[in-house]
């Protein structure tokens, strides 16, 4: 994955060679002042963002604890690793939300817990099993990790 984002990184410019249609800006403000709603994605991507800065301002300067292995005892096929996934995160999500007693993680939590569509179904087919679960264990570990460090604030 680090390769990819490399890649992406150093050729920003090759990514960016499309012009927005002609008028995108007056209909885009038009849309906001008429009070139509905006698309939910949005406010997904809004609230993602939102999180993920809260997130980078509350654990700067913290020092990195030693990984979790979240996927250990997991077999390797990818519904086993979504399964385990799942059952983790409900377990933490459950834990997190009967201590918030002021409500104040539960909008981190569901910026990081919900998937509007399931990574499993993102990935390429061309993908080998192996590969596939290895992102998959990867992401979910990243994403498990948040969580836990949402538990940890006090």
């Amino acid at each position: 994955m680090d390769s990819l984002e490399e890649y992406i990184k150093r050729n920003r410019e090759a990514f960016d060679d499309q012009e927005l249609p002609e008028g995108h800006f007056e209909r885009f403000e038009a849309r906001l002042g008429s009070g139509q709603p905006v698309r939910v994605w949005f406010w997904t991507a809004i609230a993602g963002v939102a999180a993920a800065v809260a997130a980078v301002v509350i654990f700067t300067g913290r020092q990195p604890s030693a990984p979790i292995d979240w996927f250990a005892e997991v077999p390797e096929d990818q519904a086993s690793i979504c399964q385990a996934y799942y059952e983790k995160m409900a377990g933490l999500y459950q834990d997190i939300l009967a201590s918030d007693v002021d409500g104040s993680k539960e909008a981190q939590l569901a910026a990081i817990a919900e998937e509007t569509i399931p990574l499993i179904d993102q990935l390429p087919e061309e993908l080998g099993a192996e590969e596939r679960a290895a992102i998959l264990k990867e992401y979910y570990s990243d994403l498990l990790g948040g969580i836990e460090r949402i538990a940890e604030i006090r």
